[in-house]
């Protein structure tokens, strides 16, 4: 039996890739996390998110590229949290 875990476009070859990355805090009230692709992305136009082991932080995307993107993780205020754990998920087109 043939199963497709993802949907895009037909013809277009997909790609799909997660992990799990510590964060710490600094000083400031956020910080940036680099998620380095095991394999890169054949362009910019793929889909990532994130989510934290602890509803206090939250993430966003600052910045992508082929093999790696980086999401910045702001600390809410009611949160005295310095470290936490980021799950990802990335899909897109594939070279």
């Amino acid at each position: 039996m043939d199963f497709t875990p993802i949907r895009g476009i037909a013809g277009q070859p997909k790609l799909q890739q997660f992990g799990m990355t510590p964060f710490v805090f600094g000083a400031d009230a956020l910080t940036e996390v680099t998620v380095q692709f095991d394999e890169p992305f054949a362009g910019i136009n793929y889909v990532i998110v994130g989510m934290s082991n602890n509803p206090g932080f939250q993430i966003s995307l600052k910045s992508q590229r082929e093999n790696s993107a980086v999401l910045e993780v702001i600390r809410q205020q009611n949160c005295n949290l310095a470290y936490g754990f980021m799950s990802w998920i990335a899909i897109g087109p594939s070279l």
